[in-house]
Protein backbone atom coordinates (compact mmCIF):
# COMPACT_ATOMS: atom_id res chain seq x y z
CA UNK A 1 0.00 0.00 0.00
CA UNK A 2 1.48 3.80 -0.86
CA UNK A 3 1.90 5.77 1.70
CA UNK A 4 2.26 9.08 -0.37
CA UNK A 5 0.32 10.27 -3.35
CA UNK A 6 1.22 13.02 -6.08
CA UNK A 7 -1.86 12.83 -8.44
CA UNK A 8 -5.44 13.80 -6.44
CA UNK A 9 -8.44 15.86 -8.21
CA UNK A 10 -10.97 17.73 -6.18
CA UNK A 11 -14.42 19.50 -6.87
CA UNK A 12 -13.08 22.37 -9.29
CA UNK A 13 -12.21 19.98 -12.53
CA UNK A 14 -16.04 19.79 -12.00
CA UNK A 15 -15.49 16.15 -12.96
CA UNK A 16 -14.44 15.32 -8.99
CA UNK A 17 -16.19 14.97 -5.54
CA UNK A 18 -14.53 16.03 -2.50
CA UNK A 19 -12.83 19.40 -1.54
CA UNK A 20 -8.87 19.95 -0.71
CA UNK A 21 -9.36 19.30 2.66
CA UNK A 22 -11.55 15.55 2.66
CA UNK A 23 -8.48 14.35 0.88
CA UNK A 24 -5.92 15.80 3.18
CA UNK A 25 -8.02 14.24 6.16
CA UNK A 26 -8.45 10.92 4.16
CA UNK A 27 -4.40 10.92 3.51
CA UNK A 28 -4.20 11.52 7.42
CA UNK A 29 -6.33 8.59 8.17
CA UNK A 30 -4.54 6.30 6.09
CA UNK A 31 -1.25 6.98 7.69
CA UNK A 32 -0.05 9.00 4.23
CA UNK A 33 3.73 11.09 4.96
CA UNK A 34 2.67 13.37 1.54
CA UNK A 35 -0.14 14.42 -0.37
CA UNK A 36 0.20 15.85 -3.67
CA UNK A 37 -3.57 18.03 -4.79
CA UNK A 38 -3.46 18.12 -8.62
CA UNK A 39 -6.37 19.26 -10.12
CA UNK A 40 -6.95 19.60 -14.05
CA UNK A 41 -5.18 22.68 -15.17
CA UNK A 42 -6.96 25.16 -16.64
CA UNK A 43 -7.87 24.98 -20.78
CA UNK A 44 -8.69 28.50 -22.11
CA UNK A 45 -10.86 27.99 -24.90
CA UNK A 46 -8.43 30.09 -27.20
CA UNK A 47 -6.62 27.18 -27.50
CA UNK A 48 -8.89 25.25 -29.86
CA UNK A 49 -12.10 24.96 -31.58
CA UNK A 50 -15.68 24.68 -30.10
CA UNK A 51 -15.76 21.48 -31.66
CA UNK A 52 -12.70 20.19 -30.38
CA UNK A 53 -12.98 21.84 -27.11
CA UNK A 54 -16.11 19.71 -26.36
CA UNK A 55 -14.99 16.92 -27.86
CA UNK A 56 -11.83 16.52 -25.45
CA UNK A 57 -13.77 17.17 -22.85
CA UNK A 58 -11.93 20.94 -21.84
CA UNK A 59 -15.05 22.12 -19.92
CA UNK A 60 -14.17 19.27 -17.30
CA UNK A 61 -11.25 21.59 -16.24
CA UNK A 62 -10.75 24.08 -13.78
CA UNK A 63 -11.50 27.32 -14.85
CA UNK A 64 -8.56 30.15 -14.91
CA UNK A 65 -10.46 32.16 -12.84
CA UNK A 66 -10.30 29.56 -9.72
CA UNK A 67 -6.57 29.05 -9.98
CA UNK A 68 -6.78 31.68 -6.86
CA UNK A 69 -9.45 30.02 -4.53
CA UNK A 70 -7.63 26.42 -5.56
CA UNK A 71 -4.37 27.75 -4.60
CA UNK A 72 -5.78 29.06 -1.02
CA UNK A 73 -7.60 26.07 -0.30
CA UNK A 74 -4.38 24.21 -0.55
CA UNK A 75 -2.38 26.42 2.00
CA UNK A 76 -5.14 26.65 4.33
CA UNK A 77 -4.59 23.34 4.75
CA UNK A 78 -1.01 23.11 4.74
CA UNK A 79 -1.05 25.73 7.37
CA UNK A 80 -3.76 23.63 9.76
CA UNK A 81 -2.13 20.16 8.36
CA UNK A 82 1.65 20.65 8.46
CA UNK A 83 2.05 18.96 11.94
CA UNK A 84 0.52 15.46 10.52
CA UNK A 85 1.35 15.19 6.73
CA UNK A 86 3.36 17.48 4.10
CA UNK A 87 0.80 18.56 1.65
CA UNK A 88 1.94 19.96 -2.12
CA UNK A 89 0.72 21.82 -4.37
CA UNK A 90 0.35 20.93 -8.06
CA UNK A 91 -1.88 20.71 -11.40
CA UNK A 92 -2.15 18.03 -13.56
CA UNK A 93 -1.73 19.89 -17.40
CA UNK A 94 -2.06 19.16 -20.96
CA UNK A 95 0.61 20.37 -23.22
CA UNK A 96 0.49 22.36 -26.58
CA UNK A 97 3.47 23.18 -27.38
CA UNK A 98 2.82 26.58 -28.87
CA UNK A 99 0.68 27.57 -25.82
CA UNK A 100 3.90 27.22 -23.90
CA UNK A 101 4.25 30.38 -21.64
CA UNK A 102 0.90 29.34 -20.72
CA UNK A 103 2.54 26.33 -18.66
CA UNK A 104 5.05 28.13 -17.83
CA UNK A 105 2.71 30.51 -15.37
CA UNK A 106 0.91 27.27 -14.61
CA UNK A 107 4.07 26.04 -12.94
CA UNK A 108 5.29 29.40 -11.26
CA UNK A 109 1.87 28.95 -9.44
CA UNK A 110 2.45 25.58 -7.68
CA UNK A 111 5.20 23.17 -6.61
CA UNK A 112 5.26 20.68 -9.56
CA UNK A 113 2.84 19.74 -12.45
CA UNK A 114 2.03 16.35 -13.21
CA UNK A 115 1.97 15.59 -17.16
CA UNK A 116 -1.33 14.04 -18.71
CA UNK A 117 -1.56 13.86 -22.32
CA UNK A 118 -5.24 13.47 -22.88
CA UNK A 119 -5.18 15.17 -25.86
CA UNK A 120 -2.42 16.80 -28.55
CA UNK A 121 -1.78 18.35 -31.99
CA UNK A 122 -0.08 16.47 -34.61
CA UNK A 123 -0.22 17.74 -38.03
CA UNK A 124 -2.74 20.60 -37.47
CA UNK A 125 -5.08 18.28 -35.95
CA UNK A 126 -6.43 17.67 -32.08
CA UNK A 127 -6.86 14.12 -31.15
CA UNK A 128 -8.47 12.85 -28.25
CA UNK A 129 -5.78 10.13 -26.59
CA UNK A 130 -9.14 7.98 -25.63
CA UNK A 131 -10.37 7.55 -28.70
CA UNK A 132 -8.44 8.88 -31.79
CA UNK A 133 -4.93 6.95 -31.19
CA UNK A 134 -3.82 5.03 -34.14
CA UNK A 135 -0.92 3.73 -36.12
CA UNK A 136 -0.83 6.74 -37.51
CA UNK A 137 -1.58 9.29 -34.76
CA UNK A 138 0.61 7.59 -32.35
CA UNK A 139 3.61 9.29 -33.24
CA UNK A 140 1.87 12.61 -32.39
CA UNK A 141 1.08 11.47 -28.73
CA UNK A 142 4.97 10.60 -28.29
CA UNK A 143 6.34 13.79 -29.91
CA UNK A 144 3.99 15.62 -27.07
CA UNK A 145 4.66 13.50 -23.99
CA UNK A 146 8.68 14.48 -25.34
CA UNK A 147 8.40 17.63 -26.10
CA UNK A 148 6.50 18.21 -22.66
CA UNK A 149 9.08 16.73 -21.38
CA UNK A 150 12.33 18.07 -22.39
CA UNK A 151 10.16 21.63 -21.60
CA UNK A 152 11.74 20.92 -17.89
CA UNK A 153 8.26 21.81 -16.29
CA UNK A 154 7.19 18.42 -15.40
CA UNK A 155 7.93 16.28 -12.86
CA UNK A 156 6.10 13.48 -13.79
CA UNK A 157 4.35 12.11 -16.97
CA UNK A 158 0.72 10.45 -15.70
CA UNK A 159 -0.78 7.39 -17.44
CA UNK A 160 2.25 7.13 -19.95
CA UNK A 161 0.68 4.23 -21.30
CA UNK A 162 -2.97 5.69 -21.78
CA UNK A 163 -2.05 5.82 -25.79
CA UNK A 164 -3.45 2.04 -25.77
CA UNK A 165 -6.68 2.54 -24.54
CA UNK A 166 -8.26 1.88 -27.49
CA UNK A 167 -5.23 0.93 -29.86
CA UNK A 168 -6.30 -2.55 -31.24
CA UNK A 169 -2.95 -4.38 -30.01
CA UNK A 170 0.33 -3.78 -28.81
CA UNK A 171 2.33 -4.22 -31.90
CA UNK A 172 5.87 -2.68 -32.86
CA UNK A 173 4.47 0.63 -33.07
CA UNK A 174 3.53 0.47 -30.00
CA UNK A 175 7.01 -1.11 -28.52
CA UNK A 176 8.87 1.86 -30.23
CA UNK A 177 6.87 4.46 -28.78
CA UNK A 178 7.21 3.05 -24.87
CA UNK A 179 10.96 2.97 -25.82
CA UNK A 180 10.84 6.15 -26.69
CA UNK A 181 8.34 7.80 -23.92
CA UNK A 182 10.76 6.02 -21.28
CA UNK A 183 14.13 7.41 -23.08
CA UNK A 184 13.17 10.76 -22.85
CA UNK A 185 11.68 10.18 -19.61
CA UNK A 186 15.62 9.05 -18.26
CA UNK A 187 16.63 11.83 -20.02
CA UNK A 188 14.97 14.62 -18.69
CA UNK A 189 14.45 12.98 -15.08
CA UNK A 190 10.98 12.81 -15.41
CA UNK A 191 8.92 10.09 -13.33
CA UNK A 192 6.67 7.84 -14.79
CA UNK A 193 3.33 7.07 -13.32
CA UNK A 194 1.24 3.31 -13.10
CA UNK A 195 -1.86 4.65 -12.78
CA UNK A 196 -4.64 3.17 -10.66
CA UNK A 197 -7.46 5.27 -12.32
CA UNK A 198 -7.01 2.92 -14.93
CA UNK A 199 -8.18 0.12 -13.19
CA UNK A 200 -11.24 2.05 -12.19
CA UNK A 201 -11.82 2.87 -16.10
CA UNK A 202 -11.49 -0.96 -17.11
CA UNK A 203 -13.83 -2.01 -14.32
CA UNK A 204 -16.36 1.04 -15.31
CA UNK A 205 -16.27 -0.32 -19.34
CA UNK A 206 -16.58 -3.96 -17.88
CA UNK A 207 -13.08 -4.80 -19.64
CA UNK A 208 -12.20 -7.52 -16.54
CA UNK A 209 -9.40 -9.79 -18.17
CA UNK A 210 -6.73 -7.03 -18.24
CA UNK A 211 -6.63 -3.14 -17.76
CA UNK A 212 -7.08 -0.99 -19.98
CA UNK A 213 -4.11 0.98 -18.37
CA UNK A 214 -1.69 0.58 -16.89
CA UNK A 215 -0.75 -1.76 -20.20
CA UNK A 216 1.04 -4.94 -18.86
CA UNK A 217 3.60 -4.74 -22.18
CA UNK A 218 4.05 -1.02 -21.52
CA UNK A 219 5.66 -1.79 -18.45
CA UNK A 220 7.24 -4.83 -19.07
CA UNK A 221 9.38 -2.75 -21.31
CA UNK A 222 9.96 -0.24 -18.35
CA UNK A 223 11.62 -3.17 -16.29
CA UNK A 224 14.62 -3.36 -18.41
CA UNK A 225 15.27 0.27 -17.84
CA UNK A 226 16.88 0.44 -14.24
CA UNK A 227 17.35 3.98 -13.80
CA UNK A 228 13.89 4.96 -14.66
CA UNK A 229 12.18 6.75 -11.79
CA UNK A 230 8.35 4.97 -11.28
CA UNK A 231 5.78 5.86 -9.24
CA UNK A 232 2.65 4.51 -8.31
CA UNK A 233 -0.68 7.27 -8.33
CA UNK A 234 -4.25 7.26 -7.07
CA UNK A 235 -5.44 9.50 -9.52
CA UNK A 236 -8.17 10.46 -6.82
CA UNK A 237 -11.53 11.82 -7.83
CA UNK A 238 -13.25 11.09 -4.29
CA UNK A 239 -11.35 11.26 -0.95
CA UNK A 240 -11.82 7.18 -0.94
CA UNK A 241 -9.87 6.65 -3.83
CA UNK A 242 -6.85 7.25 -1.86
CA UNK A 243 -7.46 4.24 -0.29
CA UNK A 244 -9.35 1.92 -2.95
CA UNK A 245 -8.90 -1.77 -4.06
CA UNK A 246 -7.23 -0.20 -7.41
CA UNK A 247 -4.32 0.77 -5.40
CA UNK A 248 -3.92 -2.49 -4.05
CA UNK A 249 -4.10 -4.00 -7.32
CA UNK A 250 -2.04 -1.27 -9.25
CA UNK A 251 0.82 -1.81 -6.02
CA UNK A 252 0.75 -5.88 -7.00
CA UNK A 253 0.85 -5.32 -10.64
CA UNK A 254 4.08 -3.35 -10.12
CA UNK A 255 5.50 -6.14 -7.85
CA UNK A 256 4.69 -9.04 -9.65
CA UNK A 257 6.20 -7.34 -12.75
CA UNK A 258 9.36 -6.61 -10.62
CA UNK A 259 9.12 -2.69 -11.39
CA UNK A 260 11.68 -0.90 -9.12
CA UNK A 261 8.95 1.71 -7.75
CA UNK A 262 9.74 4.81 -5.73
CA UNK A 263 7.82 5.44 -2.84
CA UNK A 264 8.34 9.17 -2.63
CA UNK A 265 8.74 11.80 -4.90
CA UNK A 266 10.82 14.58 -5.24
CA UNK A 267 10.22 17.83 -6.96
CA UNK A 268 12.68 17.81 -10.12
CA UNK A 269 11.39 20.63 -12.19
Amino acid sequence: MIKNNYHTHVSYCNHAIGEVEDYVKMAISLGFDEIGITDHAPIPEIFMNKTDYEHNWCSENMKVETIDKYLNDIKECQNKYSDKIKILSGFESEFLPKELEFYKFLRSKVDYLNLGIHYFEYNNKIYNTYSDVDEYSLDGYVKACILAMESGLFNTLVHPDLFMYNYPKFDDKCILATKAIITSAIKNNVYLEINAGGVRHSRKNKVFDRFLYPNIDFWKICKNYPELKIIIGADSHKPSELGSDEIQEVCQFAEELGLNVLQRMEILH
